[in-house]
């Protein structure tokens, strides 16, 4: 390749950089305001077999996780973000509920995995987790639970 041709490809990377500059990254555009970011999010299953979510923006029902977060997001008065989330208190026996929530992507792997008997208040939750740190984080479960779901296949 000759020295224009380098300087041409030079140039048009360039103007592709600049053109990102101009029209924007291609990332969400958020409204400081209204963001409610996470720290806690409980997993339960209701009497009636639904899904419920409580965090500290509030909580969500659905058939599965993907509607909880959907009726959580709705309803929330503002934009809930679950990836901030440091820790998820998992209230029932489910490894199935356990995997879909961590494969949604809606929660980071580092999240630290917590077991209850029953759904808490929100209020000091986070403070109270954060004093005891938990021994699994969701992408060390989700691991495991995949070969144990693969080994029994």
């Amino acid at each position: 390749m000759s020295g224009r041709g380098r300087l041409r490809g030079a140039a048009a990377a360039g103007l592709a950089v600049l053109a990102l500059l101009i029209w924007g990254l291609p990332f969400p555009a958020y409204e400081t305001a209204t963001l409610l970011p996470v720290e806690t999010v409980q997993l339960a299953r209701t009497e009636d077999g639904r899904v419920l979510l409580r965090t500290e923006a509030g909580d969500g029902v659905g058939a599965d996780w993907s509607a909880a977060v959907r009726e959580l997001r709705a309803n929330a008065p503002g934009t809930v973000l679950l990836d901030t989330a440091e820790q998820l208190v998992l209230c029932t026996d489910e490894p199935e509920l356990l995997q879909e929530a961590a494969e949604s992507g809606d929660l980071r792997p580092a999240v630290q995995l917590r077991y209850a008997d029953a759904l808490r208040g929100t209020d000091g939750l986070a403070e109270l987790l954060h004093a005891h740190e938990s021994d699994w984080t969701l992408a060390e479960v989700l691991a495991r639970l995949r070969r144990g779901l693969m080994a029994a296949q």
